[in-house]
């Protein structure tokens, strides 16, 4: 039990000698303060030059690509089949027939009534409103005058041509002959040896009927080809 004692002695003088080291002397000036020893290190702040709004570029350096067609909406995809033309429809032959190889029709507008004869040799004509511009032709039975034609006909495998006729052969007597709807094709097989014929009915340029070798008409109320 003695031990410890003397350790306490030993503390408690030195910690006396210490405060007798730090006083010191009365010389009239105060005694200065303890100093404060901060022993932690101080913090380092660091700033940046960069702005804090600013965001960092997201461009890329890679080209821009197409994008397959298989990302492409279906109404811009490419067409992969090659386009087809239809044909033109066809009438029905039997519709027009009046009797056999004899085959009437009119315009939709009324302005012409048409046909297409097949015996021995085919025809194919119109009476109507011709344009006033188509030739003066031979008159009926008064070969020494001219007059107005009323009748344009093609004979297959020759030109057509405006002609001046006693009786309407074109008119279907033994009934009404339907109507040729526009873009419609009426076609008739020649007979013999002479070729076929067809006609058709277009809004914008009228009646137009050839034959296999290209020999044809077209007229209208305003104009007119012959071939």
């Amino acid at each position: 039990m003695a031990r410890p004692r003397v350790h306490c002695s030993s503390a408690l003088a030195l910690f006396a000698v210490l405060l007798a080291g730090c006083g010191g002397p009365d010389d009239g000036r105060s005694t200065a303060p303890l100093a404060t020893v901060d022993t932690d290190p101080p913090s380092i702040v660091r700033t940046s030059t960069q702005s804090a709004t600013a965001a960092p570029s997201t461009t890329s350096s890679q080209p821009s690509r197409t994008p397959p067609s298989s990302a492409l909406p279906s109404s811009i995809q490419p067409s992969s089949s090659p386009t087809t033309t239809s044909a033109p429809p066809t009438a029905d032959a039997s519709a027009f027939e009046a009797d056999r190889g004899y085959f009437y029709f009119t315009s939709p507008s009324g302005k012409f009534e048409c046909g297409i004869v097949v015996t021995d040799s085919s025809v194919a004509g119109c009476h109507g409103d011709f344009p006033s511009s188509a030739p003066k032709v031979e008159g009926s039975g008064a070969p020494e005058s001219t007059v107005a034609p009323n009748t344009v006909e093609l004979t297959a495998g020759s030109p057509a041509r405006f002609l001046s006729s006693g009786d309407p052969r074109f008119h279907r007597f033994g009934g009404t002959a339907p109507e040729l709807a526009y873009g419609e094709t009426l076609s008739i097989p020649g007979s013999g040896s002479s070729n076929g014929l067809s006609c058709r009915v277009e809004e914008s340029t009228g009646v137009t009927c050839l034959d296999q070798v290209g020999h044809g008409f077209t007229v209208s109320d305003s104009a007119f080809e012959l071939k």
